[in-house]
């Protein structure tokens, strides 16, 4: 019997390269219907933690795929994809349904 396959299989989805952690991000605050999603919520739904989602948004927003907003909803700012954002979610899903 041979117990390292499953584990194999598990470890495969343990860690998230960077691209994938870029591209949740972008579609989590894409699916938000146009209201925007607050840190926390980026944090929460991305399964990061404080300081990785720090990171990513920085980058994020100092390369153009998301912009920060005041809303009227919520209390400090929310986070939206720009056009540029929206595009390359569009352009890693084909490069996705390339690779199937």
């Amino acid at each position: 019997m041979r117990f390292s396959s499953s584990s194999e299989h598990l470890y495969e989805f343990k860690y998230r390269d960077r691209t994938s952690i870029i591209s949740d991000i972008l579609k989590i605050v894409t699916n938000s219907a146009g209201k925007g999603k607050r840190k926390t919520q980026i944090m929460q739904s991305a399964n990061l933690n404080f300081d990785q989602v720090n990171k990513y948004l920085s980058f994020l927003i100092s390369n153009g795929y998301i912009r920060i907003e005041r809303s009227e909803m919520h209390r400090g700012p929310v986070y939206r994809a720009t056009s540029k954002g929206l595009n390359f979610v569009k352009l890693l899903e084909t490069e996705n349904l390339r690779m199937i």
